[in-house]
């Protein structure tokens, strides 16, 4: 949400600041406006020749920079990746999901950008509201209030169109999704049963060596759990794997879902609105998995926060406790885990 918000802020800031906005919305008007007014009024035309001439100038840069900025940085017009994507055996694909050639997309928005404030500006003008006159003043606010308007109306639907395109999900993906996903919470259960009972054997173990002094007893219990957290967390990114998986499906459907091509479709089609009924119902009980999902990897998440703690604080245990042998222990494992770091390209603390 961040990203759109950043996208449109130059957008706004230009059409609705008070210094910019007269003349970036006064720009787009001059393809229709600097004719007719040469031709209807040539004394006004020849006084500000420059300024028109300057306006006239600005329209496609103006037009290229609110195109660019309109379009999502990772769209379908400016995102990298490629732009001729196989078509399906059964059909081409759609719209939507090919992608633009850069030079002609943004020929394509600017022209569908200047035209369409080029044909309000026509109508005003024919209307009457050419800004000349005892009414001058009102004619202007609406002709720029009806130009800036069309400009926001168009930005807003090259942003929609230019989003990353996602191809559309299937009832009978989504099904077969949850019965997997269903099948896959079963087993992530029984494995977290097993994962506490051995928790729990686990810290009975560590409450009773932190009565003692006896430097191998400990040792062992430190090698026992740190064991234990590694077995614990190569479960928890098992959990969150699947978690993501069925996550990203559940925000596929409902991105595709509301896909300008989409809309389109069930607003026209009833099979397309009774399947998407369907699609909807269920995703909703993959969206119920994806909940119970998340509720075991919190548990598999705090179980290997608990166990890191106790961990650690054994380890410092064996250091202050266990006299030299424990302090050359301490300081042989500290050497050994920054050389794994600074393998593996990570900062040493």
């Amino acid at each position: 949400m961040s990203g759109a918000r950043s996208g449109c802020l130059p957008i706004l800031a230009l059409l609705a600041s008070p210094c910019l906005a007269p003349y970036g919305v006064a720009a787009f008007a001059t393809p229709v406006l600097a004719p007719y007014v040469y031709l209807n009024h040539p004394s006004s035309f020849a006084k500000d020749r420059t300024v028109w001439l300057v306006l006239l100038a600005a329209v496609p840069v103006l037009a290229f920079v609110l195109v660019r900025w309109a379009s999502p940085a990772g769209g379908r017009l400016r995102g990298r990746g490629d732009r001729h994507p196989p078509a399906s055996r059964a059909r081409r694909p759609g719209l939507r999901a090919r992608r633009p050639h850069p030079i002609r997309g943004y020929l394509d928005r600017m022209l569908l950008l200047v035209g369409s404030t080029s044909a309000v500006t026509l109508c005003l003008a024919w209307s009457g509201h050419d800004m000349y006159g005892p009414m001058a003043g009102v004619e202007t606010m609406i002709l720029l209030g009806a130009v800036g308007g069309t400009l926001i109306v168009v930005l807003v639907g090259i942003r929609g169109w230019d989003r990353p395109y996602v191809a559309p999900v299937t009832v009978e993906q989504v099904r077969a999704h949850n019965q997997r996903a269903r099948k896959e919470l079963r087993r992530i259960r029984a494995d977290n049963e097993r994962v506490t009972r051995m928790v729990a054997k686990l810290e009975a173990k560590l409450t009773d060596a932190h009565t003692r002094r006896d430097f191998a007893v400990l040792r062992t219990m430190h090698h026992e759990s740190y064991g234990c957290a590694d077995s614990v967390y190569v479960h928890y990114r098992s959990v969150e794997e699947s978690l993501g998986l069925v996550s990203q499906l559940v925000r596929s459907v409902r991105i595709t879902g509301w896909q300008p091509s989409g809309v389109v479709r069930r607003a026209v089609n009833r099979k397309a609105r009774v399947a998407f009924v369907q699609l909807r119902t269920e995703t909703g009980g993959l969206a119920g998995t994806a909940g119970e999902l998340r509720s075991e990897w919190t548990r598999n998440r705090d179980l290997v926060q608990t166990l890191n703690v106790r961990t650690a604080d054994l380890k410092c245990q064996i250091r202050d406790e266990c006299g030299p042998a424990g302090l050359r222990w301490f300081e042989a494992l500290q050497d050994r885990r920054d050389a794994a770091r600074l393998a593996e390209g990570k900062p040493v603390s």
